[in-house]
């Protein structure tokens, strides 16, 4: 299955992870989207739940707020999903695409652990809560235009389409 993981950090940045959940799962189906939160059933091993997403996804979404940056351990922590889930994905050469939240300064690769580093240079997009549907639309055209398996990706749910639409 094709699908767009999304990773963020709950402290600061679940919300916007939430709204892009929403918003992703009305144009890709929520079978294609997956969020740690929402996609992983109560009872599941953690673990096993998202490592089956990574290996499945074909897109990751990272989202980044103002404070990510400063939010890594020094003593690189390898518990770190954050960290975990990103090295992974650069590993196997999933498209990463990093979202910066509004306020949010460009990547700095000194400032990142250095399995992350990559993550400065990648082209990033801008999630702005001023712009959301403007944002979102985006985010959505690119995520088409940047993974070829997406781009004719429909939701499931008729239902969805319609309010999509509207």
């Amino acid at each position: 299955m094709t699908s767009i993981f999304i990773n963020y950090r709950r402290r600061d940045d679940a919300y916007a992870a939430a709204l892009l959940d929403y918003g992703l799962s009305q144009q890709f189906g929520p079978e294609s989207v997956f969020r740690a939160g929402r996609s992983i059933l109560a009872g599941e091993d953690y673990e096993v739940g998202l490592s089956t997403a990574l290996d499945l996804c074909s897109a990751m979404v990272v989202i980044i707020g103002p404070d990510w940056q400063d939010s890594f351990d020094a003593s690189a922590d390898t518990s770190d999903w954050v960290v975990i889930e990103i090295s992974r994905a650069l590993r196997r050469n999933i498209r990463v695409i990093p979202v910066l939240l509004s306020g949010t300064e460009r990547l700095r690769a000194d400032a990142l652990p250095p399995e992350l580093k990559t993550l400065a240079r990648l082209q990033y997009l801008r999630f702005d809560y001023r712009n959301i549907s403007q944002d979102l639309a985006h985010i959505t055209a690119e995520i088409r235009r940047a993974v070829p398996e997406l781009a004719t990706a429909q939701p499931s749910d008729p239902r969805v389409a319609r309010e999509s639409s509207r």
